[in-house]
C-alpha cells in the first residue's frame, strides 16, 4: 500500500485509464501490431514503449530514490507541487513537432519484437506494481522534495514523476485512438 496520498491517486488514475482504453482495444484484437500509418506506432509498439518507460523509471527510482530521500526528509516542511502539466502537449505546441523518445524507450521494429501483446499488458501492470513497492513507504512530504533531473519535464519531484507516467500513457492512448480512427482502422 502506497503511503503517499498523491502518488496513490496518480497510480489509481493510471489503472483507471488503462481499464478505459482496454474497452477500445477490443476492436483491435489480433491486430494490435498493425500500424494505422507507416510512420505511426501500432497499439503494440505503443504499449512496448510504455512498458520500457515504466521499466526504466522503476529501475532509476529503485537506485535514486533511496539516495535522494535524505534531502526529501530535510526539506519536508517546505511546499511542493503534487501534479504535473502535460509536457508533451506543451512541447508540441512550442516546437511545432512531437517530442522524440530517447533511444532506450523506442520499441524495436515490429519484426524484431518477440513478445505478445497480452504479455505486454501483464508486464506493464507488473512494472507498475513493482514501482509502487519502490515508493510505498515514502510520505507525501518526502516525495514532494525528491527531484529528478529532467529539464524537459521541469525537474519533477517524485509525486509529479508518477503523475507524468499517467499523463504520458494518456498522451499515447489519445494519439493511437486519433490515428486509428483517422485511418479508418477501427
Amino acid at each position: 500500500m502506497v503511503k503517499s496520498v498523491y502518488m496513490k491517486e496518480h497510480f489509481q488514475k493510471m489503472y483507471k485509464q488503462r481499464e478505459e482504453i482496454a474497452d477500445e482495444l477490443i476492436y483491435y484484437q489480433k491486430n494490435e501490431w498493425f500500424r494505422p500509418y507507416e510512420e505511426k506506432w501500432s497499439w503494440g509498439e505503443t504499449y512496448y514503449h510504455l512498458y520500457l518507460m515504466l521499466k526504466w523509471f522503476r529501475r532509476l527510482s529503485k537506485v535514486y530514490v533511496p539516495l535522494a530521500r535524505p534531502v526529501g526528509t530535510l526539506r519536508k516542511e517546505k511546499p511542493y507541487e503534487t501534479c504535473s502539466s502535460d509536457i508533451y502537449a506543451s512541447y508540441k505546441e512550442k516546437n511545432k513537432k512531437p517530442m522524440k523518445a530517447p533511444f532506450i524507450l523506442i520499441p524495436p521494429e515490429y519484426e524484431k519484437i518477440n513478445v505478445s501483446f497480452e504479455w505486454l499488458l501483464v508486464e506493464i501492470d507488473k512494472e507498475t506494481k513493482l514501482l509502487e513497492s519502490v515508493v510505498a513507504n515514502i510520505s507525501d512530504d518526502e516525495a514532494g522534495h525528491i527531484r529528478f533531473l529532467d529539464p524537459l519535464a521541469n525537474n519533477p519531484n517524485l509525486i509529479q514523476g508518477i503523475d507524468l507516467l499517467g499523463i504520458h500513457e494518456r498522451h499515447h492512448f489519445l494519439l493511437c485512438k486519433k490515428y486509428y480512427h483517422k485511418a479508418g482502422r477501427l
